[in-house]
């Protein structure tokens, strides 16, 4: 029974530093942040400890036990100090962003996903994806990663954003089939905001989750044009009927928040987030003054239709994409823009020569000025 239990414990050992000491190393030379940093140091001690104490029993060696008193008083301080980093998910009643709840999820401040800093998560998605996604070839990913943390180190100096908190949990969440639709969406209100009715732009994220920075790239938009931004998140990103439904209940919920021009409410979608532009734009075509499709997946089934162009004859659509996306092809994008001029619809095309699916992150200014200058044609 003696031996059982040591074979138990070796185990999970093993199992314990072939999960953590990779990742440990990885994040003490990529890390971002001083968060991210501290990290990875924990992680390292909390690999050595358990040898450490193991050898310093058997050996009965005080210099082994002082070693191993010393690194668990470390990784305390440690794990304190990272502890007191972590998001508190409230930014103030004066913060222009907050996030909130219309079902019974809550934030969950001790959460992995906010303990470790959102920028080190999308820094290891980017060095992990080319492994797994044959789209995205090795040079890319380290070109996305280096622009896409540029926008994340400017972020995080914004408090507000900082004490804002992530949303991945829920991304995580769906890919181990556990509930992820709490009915969280970020919201952004310009400010010094007029009384007046605001318009709002609804904004749809893509697959592998609600990433603050989108909301980030969108307030730029938000101050500079005087736009509400709620951008609901559902899990991982695959939009459906269910997916609808939550966003108009964030609409209400919003409405509750914020006084919204019900006749101003654009609705935009990145990549996945198209889906969800087709099937609302087609379930409440009235809600919304124009579409939006960023780098977009459309279901076709919907968008192709005559009732869904019929709903949208003569009325805005602004589509951008990259010339060389390769993971939703320009030949795809133009198939559909010819389809719904076909329909009467007023389409308008953006395509950004050398651009891949990533240039909401590679061209964040040019991008918001293609759609201000649409919103602006849109309501004169």
């Amino acid at each position: 029974m003696k031996y059982a239990s040591k074979l138990v414990l070796l185990l999970l050992y093993a199992s314990y530093f072939l999960l953590v000491a990779p990742l440990a190393t990885w994040l003490l030379f990529n890390a971002q942040t001083a968060v991210g940093r501290m990290l990875a140091i924990i992680g390292l001690l909390s690999v050595l400890l358990p040898t450490l104490l193991a050898l310093s029993q058997r050996k009965q060696n005080k210099f082994l036990r002082g070693t191993s008193g010393l690194v668990a008083i470390l990784l305390v301080v440690l794990a304190t100090a990272v502890f007191l980093q972590t998001p508190s998910g409230d930014p103030g009643p004066n913060s222009p962003v907050h996030q909130r709840y219309f079902r019974d999820g809550g934030y969950g401040r001790f959460d992995l996903s906010n303990i470790i800093p959102e920028t080190e998560q999308i820094n290891l998605g980017f060095a992990v994806m080319p492994y797994v996604d044959s789209l995205l070839a090795v040079e890319q990913s380290r070109r996305v990663s280096a622009f896409t943390m540029d926008i994340y180190r400017e972020m995080e100096q914004d408090p507000n954003f900082h004490e804002l908190g992530s949303a991945m949990n829920l991304a995580y969440a769906e890919l181990w089939g556990r509930p992820f639709d709490e009915g969280h969406y970020y919201l952004y209100v310009p400010q010094n905001a007029p009384e007046t009715p605001l318009p709002a732009i609804i904004f749809l994220h893509g697959s592998a989750g609600n990433f603050k920075a989108y909301t980030w790239v969108w307030s730029k938009l938000a101050e500079a044009e005087g736009f509400v931004i709620i951008a609901p998140s559902y899990g991982f990103g695959n939009w459906n009927t269910a997916g609808a439904e939550t966003v108009l209940q964030a609409i209400d919920d919003a409405k509750q928040q914020v006084n919204i021009d019900e006749n101003q409410i654009y609705l935009a979608g990145l990549s996945n987030g198209g889906l969800g532009v087709s099937q609302l734009a087609q379930m409440a075509p009235e809600l919304f003054q124009g579409l939006i499709f960023l780098s977009p997946v459309m279901d076709t089934n919907i968008v192709d239709s005559a009732p869904f162009q019929a709903a949208w004859a003569n009325r805005p659509i602004l589509v951008i994409s990259g010339e060389i996306d390769k993971r939703i092809p320009l030949s795809y994008v133009e198939q559909r823009i010819t389809n719904l001029e076909h329909g009467d619809v007023k389409v308008t095309t953006h395509i950004y020569p050398n651009e891949d699916h990533f240039l909401v992150f590679s061209q964040p200014e040019h991008v918001m000025q293609t759609v201000a200058e649409w919103l602006s044609g849109v309501n004169q």
